[in-house]
C-alpha cells in the first residue's frame, strides 16, 4: 500500500485501533517509537503485541509469545544486567 497519511490520519487510525482493542477488554496504549509511524501496544495472556501503523499505509504486527517458563526473583538482578545501557567509552 503505498497511500501516505498525515500525522492526523494516523492518530486516527491509531486511535480508532486503541478503541476497538478496549471494546474487546484488551489492555493497549499508543506509543510513538518510530519517525515513520506510530505503535499500538497491546497486552493479552501469554502474549504482547506491537502493532506499528505506518505513514505508507503499512500496518506491520509482531507477536510476542510467552513460552510459559517461570523464573524466581534471583533472575531479575540478571535481567536488569543484560539489558541495561553499557557506558560508552
Amino acid at each position: 500500500m503505498n497511500e501516505n497519511f498525515s500525522a492526523t490520519e494516523l492518530l486516527q487510525r491509531a486511535h480508532a485501533l486503541s478503541k476497538k482493542l478496549e471494546d474487546a477488554e484488551i489492555w493497549n496504549e499508543i506509543r510513538f517509537f518510530r519517525k515513520d509511524g506510530i505503535t499500538v501496544l497491546a497486552r493479552v495472556p501469554g502474549e504482547y503485541w506491537e502493532i506499528d501503523l505506518l505513514e505508507d499505509g503499512t500496518t506491520d504486527v509482531e507477536v510476542l509469545r510467552s513460552t510459559g517458563d517461570l523464573e524466581d526473583e534471583t533472575s531479575i538482578e540478571r535481567l536488569i544486567s543484560e539489558f541495561s545501557e553499557k557506558p560508552k567509552h
